[in-house]
């Protein structure tokens, strides 16, 4: 089991009167800590020996502020292994049994494309995020080739220049391709019509 230490800084267990098998200071601690390693309020009161119905009670009472806070953050830790989950199964898909005439032959691997593409919006939004839907990049259907070539051309030559100890002042940036906002798409075509 964890440590109190993944615990929040000031979390201060609910005072209660003492019972034999009751919700003591440490049975709390050790809920909490349960719950931040499954993530499920059932399994955590079950590897402490105590009632789902009781913690949600005790959660519930006006002095568990501190218990509330600390029941949120052990949810937080668990939304993480479910992040975690979730780019593991982006990445190496899930394995399901095949079939034929009722015996198994073997395993498949299926790829989740639309939790790929979820998992890609989300975590990198600057890259695939739902902005993107509305832009447009403003280069031929060639360009991004033509200005790969144009780079490997300025390489081979600065090689050259080198070996043959040529000294030229560095060539003018070369502008990479651009991304258009669709207000400025609209614009440009509006104007057109109009002109």
């Amino acid at each position: 089991m964890a440590t109190s230490s993944n615990l929040p800084a000031k979390f201060t267990p609910v005072e209660l009167r003492q019972r034999h098998g009751g919700w003591t200071p440490e049975k709390q601690a050790q809920f909490l800590e349960a719950l931040a390693q499954c993530g499920c309020v059932k399994h955590a009161c079950k590897r402490i020996g105590m009632s789902r119905s009781s913690a949600y009670e005790l959660r519930a009472r006006m002095d568990a502020g501190s218990f509330r806070a600390g029941w949120s953050a052990a949810l937080d830790h668990g939304v993480q292994r479910i992040e975690d989950a979730a780019f593991s199964r982006a990445i190496h898909g899930v394995r399901r049994p095949v079939f034929y005439k009722g015996e198994k032959i073997g395993e498949k691997v299926y790829y989740d494309e639309r939790l790929t593409m979820f998992m890609l919006r989300y975590r990198d939004p600057a890259r695939y995020g739902r902005w993107r839907d509305s832009t447009q990049i403003d280069v031929p259907p060639d360009g991004i080739a033509r200005y790969l070539w144009q780079l490997i051309d300025r390489v081979e030559q600065d090689a050259w220049d080198d070996i043959q100890g040529i000294r030229r002042p560095p060539p003018p940036p070369m502008d990479p391709p651009r991304v258009v906002d669709q207000a400025e798409i609209d614009a440009a075509r509006k104007s057109r019509k109009q002109g």
